[in-house]
């Protein structure tokens, strides 16, 4: 009898395959720098964000966002430049009054931050919260400052008889003085021909001609082509006004002791330089 083997071989078993898996490494973009402009207009970007830090932060951004695209824009596009070009400068113009106007007075700002957080806020109607370039930047003529009459409700505008009364005239001198020992700049050069007086009487003439005259290309009033009126030399001087003249101001407001936010006056007016090399006009 032929007994057969059976031969079993041992099974062995599948290696287990390991499946690496990558890990996934999250990639969080560094905050985008200030730019010199909103810089100086609003201090640096604060590290925390409450209540006025909150408005400042977002200020910032906003004018950021509005310098970096008025520095690209394409000046051999007549027609698109005149189309788009006062809308940025006048951008630009309204958001570093409302920058600087949160910087001496926060409760204005306060106020205005606080209604628009209201559920019931609509955005398709006129609030009395808002910032009015006619009460909140400019104000009506003030005779006598001093009556008890007109102190019964002082105007608290930019521009108005009280803050150039009591911040941009004496802090325009106090200004020139801390930079006394600088050169080479041009803007600091051409304040310094200037006396307080004559310094207030032409900001105020610059801000309410040049938002005039930035209105007519944003509200569309001509029915003409306005290519011949907002022509690349009329737009970049009117963009160097409004810079001129805002960064003015934030170059003042560091010697303004109670301004919130401060920047160190030698700090403002590395940033006062650097924004007239920008390419902004």
């Amino acid at each position: 009898m032929v007994i057969s083997r059976i031969v079993v071989k041992n099974h062995k078993p599948k290696k287990q395959i390991r499946r690496r898996t990558r890990k996934c490494k999250l990639t969080v973009n560094a905050p985008t720098q200030q730019t010199a402009l909103s810089k100086l207009l609003c201090g640096d970007t604060p590290s925390h964000e409450s209540g006025i830090t909150e408005v400042l932060r977002h200020l910032s951004d906003s004018i950021d966002n509005v310098v970096r695209t008025v520095i690209q824009m394409d000046y051999t596009d007549s027609a698109k430049l005149a189309l788009m070009a006062p809308f940025f400068a006048r951008s630009i113009l309204e958001l570093g009054s409302t920058a600087i106007l949160a910087r001496l007075d926060p409760f204005r700002l306060l106020i205005l931050r606080e209604s628009q957080k209201q559920p019931d806020y609509k955005i398709d109607k006129s609030h009395k919260s808002s910032i009015r370039w006619a009460g909140d930047i400019l104000a009506d003529k003030v005779t006598n400052l001093w009556e008890d009459k007109a102190l019964q409700n002082p105007t608290r505008a930019l521009l108005g008889a009280y803050f150039m009364e009591l911040v941009w005239s004496p802090h325009f001198e106090l200004m020139l003085d801390s930079v006394q020992n600088i050169n080479g700049d041009e803007w600091i050069s051409e304040l310094r021909k200037k006396d307080s007086k004559r310094f207030c009487s032409e900001l105020l003439s610059d801000f309410t001609s040049v938002y005039s005259e930035l209105s007519k290309g944003i509200h569309h009033e001509f029915v003409i082509p306005i290519t011949a009126t907002f022509d690349e030399s009329t737009i970049r001087e009117l963009l160097r006004k409004v810079v001129f003249n805002i960064s003015t101001l934030g170059l003042i407001l560091s010697v303004v002791d109670y301004a919130a936010n401060p920047i160190a006056t030698a700090n403002a007016a590395i940033a006062y330089n650097q924004i007239q090399k920008m390419g902004l006009f």
